[in-house]
This record gives structure tokens, C-alpha cells and sequence, in this order.
């Protein structure tokens, strides 16, 4: 039983390991791990269906080990770390399957300063996880636990949505068209309200979340949608959240989709420039695109390279002393505020910069020429470690010798499901394409081989 993946727990919300005596399994293992010193744990949620019934599953867990909860309620994922990091609590979670559909459900976790949990943390309540399932443990209800109450919740989202607000001068935004995208998810109050108290013009897209429609063919995951919003009302900008809001992808002025790799970019160089980019460094992730990499070391930043998952670009920004990292998918961490990535800090950072600079984002991302870029998910019937694909591996190995400096291969695993990600870049997509395309082949033949 393998139950953490890159961000926390995660799998089909009416299956197994989602099942309410599993997830109450899961909340007693967290709260049995914690200090019991403060204010027990605190659990936000996104929009999803199965979000409230996940929670009660987990409060009569948690309760069961002697903890109290608070229920902070609909909240982006970024809020949760937020609040721990100001307030004394033991430990953190938010029910969220991030940009996935409705029909998937996650766990995060998050530590008593707002970090997410370490992969040896995690290592610990797994094990401890899998001896109460097999040991078939019931839990009694913690009846003489008194949960916190919603007024004490709401002080505390108030807290997060006044420290957003604190991030730009009184109406910086004045005047401003921008369009938001709220993907029917834990974005849909707080984003506009924020923009709104700015003295923004806010035009908000997908802020009407019915449990099922979250992610649903707009968000992070379909910028194109805000795009088309900002292009017709002849907007400053826009942006897109995913489900729970802790990453953001940017629309020009042009209605040109700008990503993570785009945003760094800008930032990274507004920061050097301005002397205030700790020790000259970026971290990005294997997955940022080849024509980022190049453009910032034509700048003289120092590029750190980590895995995929924010949890690795904070390790890496803490190693190095930085301040800047993030993903291409539009997790973005500014180190001085956060420990996680915030799509409304980032999409506030960004605004503060093009209004300092007194530009528009499409002349602030002119300098960053991306090479075409192929990402194919494949569904396979086993994760099989690519050194136990020789076929494959040699396939690889052929295809990068061809493109030498001017492309890029990535081939790994997806962290939440059965997926097998090839990544190619290089001159010409069509050609790369082919490439892609035959990695993946020759790798579900292999794959195909070994399960039978």
C-alpha cells in the first residue's frame, strides 16, 4: 500500500483509501503525530462534492486521538498555511484534489509553521496508516472534544484576506481591468473581494461552484477560457486559479496565455535588477521550458534546479537561501511571504510589479523566447522504474544525442495516478512530436511485457 503521492494523499473520492472509516484512520494518525501543544488542527476544503463528508470523517478521527478542530470552511490551500504560520496551531489539512475533476479528493498536509509535511513525515503516519487498516482499528467518537467554533474561523480567514490586501498600496489598482478565472473552486469569494477592496474592475469568470463543475473546462488548466474574457473586454490582464488556488497562470494584455516559466522569468529579472533577488538565484523544476533556462542565464541569475512538486522548490529555496522558485504549472513561491505557493499572492506580486514598472505583462515577457514544447500523459497499467526499461532507456538515450543543447527530454511518472509523462522541446514541434510519440510507444510495449 503506497498511500502519499507528490502533494499529500490523493485518489477517487468514493474508493478506497476515501472511505470514511480509512480517512478517520487518517486524521487519528495525524493528530496521534502532533505536539499537543496548541490549538488542535485546523482543515480548509475546496468545492468538491465530497469535501464535508471527508471532513467529518476526519474531525471524528482527530477527535478520537484527543485533538480539536477548526473548520476554516471553503478556503484556498495557500490560506491554511497562511494562517498556521501566524497562529498556534498543531498541524494542518486541506481536503483537495488541486486541478483535478470532482469526482477525485486529496489530503494535504501541513505543519504547525505552514510547511508541507517532509517525505520522511510522510513516511511515518504511512506506516502508522497501514498497521490500524490492517490491524482493522475502530475509532470511538471523542465525545468530550468541543470543536472551534465559526465565528473563531472567520477571524482567521479574515486574517489571510486582510494580509492579501496589505500586499499592494491602497487602490493600486484604480482604473485597472482584470479578469479572473475562479474555476468554480476555493478561490471563488476571496479572489474577487481582494481585487475589489484594490479598487480593481474585476471581471470574474467561473465563481459558481455547485460540487461537481470545479476545474471544469476552465481554471489553471484552460487559460484559454479567461483569455478570450480578457481579449473582449480589452482587459489589463487576467488570471486563472486551479480548484484550491495555490497556483495561477497569467493572460497578457494580448490575451497571450503566459505560464509559470513566463512569470518567473519576470520576476526573477524585476528582482535582479532591483537588487533584490537573494543571492542572484531562481529555482525552477525539471519541467520548466528550455527557452526560460537560457533567457535567465543570459541575465546572469543562477538557476537551481529541483524535482517536480512545490514542496521540493521550497526544500531547494531553503538549501540555497532564496527567495523565488516555482513550476511552469503556475506554483510560484516568494519565500518572504509564504512556504507554499499562492496563486492570489503571485497574481498580487505580479500587478505590483507592471504597476511599479508602469507596463503591460506582454512587454514585460517580450525578452523569453519558449521552444515548443510536447507533454504527452499516457495511461499505464504499472509504474515500472525506467531502469527496468532497456528498450525505452535506449530510445531515450538515441533521441538526446540527436538534439544535443538545443532540446530536452523528461520521462517520469505522474505522483497521483497511473500516468506516464513524456516532455520534449526543441526547434520543431512537429519533429519533437514524433519523438514523444515514440518514447511512449516503445514504452507501453515494454510496460505491456513485463505486467503479463
Amino acid at each position: 500500500m503506497k498511500f502519499f503521492g507528490t502533494d499529500g494523499i490523493r485518489g477517487k473520492a468514493d474508493s478506497f483509501p476515501f472511505d470514511n472509516n480509512t480517512v478517520s484512520l487518517i486524521g487519528y494518525v495525524l493528530a496521534e503525530s502532533v505536539n499537543k501543544k496548541g490549538n488542535g488542527i485546523l482543515i480548509g476544503r475546496d468545492t468538491r462534492q465530497s469535501g464535508k463528508r471527508i471532513l467529518n470523517a476526519l474531525t471524528k478521527g482527530i477527535n478520537a486521538a484527543g485533538v480539536k478542530v477548526t473548520d476554516l470552511g471553503v478556503l484556498p490551500t495557500p490560506a491554511v498555511a497562511y494562517i498556521l504560520k501566524n497562529n498556534s496551531y498543531q498541524a494542518g489539512i486541506v481536503i483537495s484534489a488541486s486541478h483535478n475533476p470532482y469526482t477525485d479528493n486529496g489530503i494535504k498536509f501541513f505543519s504547525a509553521k505552514g510547511t508541507k509535511f517532509p517525505d520522511a513525515t510522510e513516511a511515518k503516519l504511512e506506516k502508522n496508516l497501514v498497521k490500524y487498516i490492517d490491524e482493522k482499528k475502530v475509532l470511538k467518537n471523542g465525545s468530550k472534544i468541543k470543536n472551534c467554533s465559526s465565528k473563531d474561523s472567520q477571524k482567521l480567514v479574515n486574517q489571510y484576506k486582510d494580509f492579501l490586501v496589505s500586499l499592494m498600496p491602497e487602490n493600486a489598482l484604480k482604473g485597472k481591468k482584470i479578469a479572473i478565472d475562479c474555476a468554480n473552486g476555493a478561490s471563488y469569494k476571496i479572489a474577487p473581494e481582494v481585487l475589489t477592496k484594490l479598487k480593481a474592475n474585476v471581471v470574474v469568470i467561473n465563481n459558481k461552484p455547485d460540487g461537481k463543475n470545479i476545474n471544469l473546462k476552465c481554471g489553471a488548466l484552460h487559460p484559454e477560457t479567461v483569455a478570450e474574457v480578457v481579449k473582449k473586454q480589452k482587459c489589463f490582464c487576467g488570471f486563472a486559479f486551479d480548484g484550491d488556488a495555490d497556483r495561477v497562470i497569467s493572460v497578457d494584455d494580448k490575451g497571450a496565455v503566459r505560464d509559470g516559466d513566463f512569470f518567473l522569468g519576470v520576476v526573477a529579472k524585476y528582482l535582479k535588477d532591483n537588487n533584490k533577488l537573494k543571492n542572484n538565484t531562481l529555482v525552477i523544476t525539471v519541467m520548466a521550458n528550455l527557452g526560460l533556462l537560457k533567457a535567465v542565464k543570459q541575465e546572469k541569475i543562477n538557476v537551481i534546479t529541483s524535482k517536480v512538486g512545490d514542496r521540493y522548490v521550497y526544500e531547494d529555496l531553503k538549501k540555497h537561501k532564496a527567495i523565488l522558485g516555482g513550476e511552469q504549472s503556475g506554483h510560484i513561491i516568494f519565500k518572504k511571504l509564504l512556504d507554499t505557493g499562492d496563486g492570489q499572492i503571485s497574481a498580487l506580486q505580479l500587478l505590483n510589479i507592471l504597476i511599479k514598472e508602469n507596463k503591460s505583462l506582454s512587454e514585460m515577457c517580450s525578452w523569453i523566447k519558449k521552444y515548443p514544447q510536447i507533454l504527452i500523459n499516457e495511461k499505464v497499467a504499472e509504474k515500472v522504474p525506467l531502469e527496468k526499461l532497456p528498450s525505452t532507456t535506449k530510445v531515450i538515450k538515441q533521441i538526446e544525442k540527436y538534439l544535443g543543447d538545443n532540446g530536452r527530454i523528461l520521462v517520469r511518472y505522474s505522483g497521483t495516478e497511473n500516468l506516464l509523462r513524456v516532455m520534449l522541446e526543441g526547434q520543431d514541434k512537429k519533429e519533437i512530436k514524433s519523438f514523444a510519440l515514440r518514447i511512449v510507444k516503445e514504452a507501453v510495449k515494454e510496460i505491456s511485457k513485463i505486467k503479463k
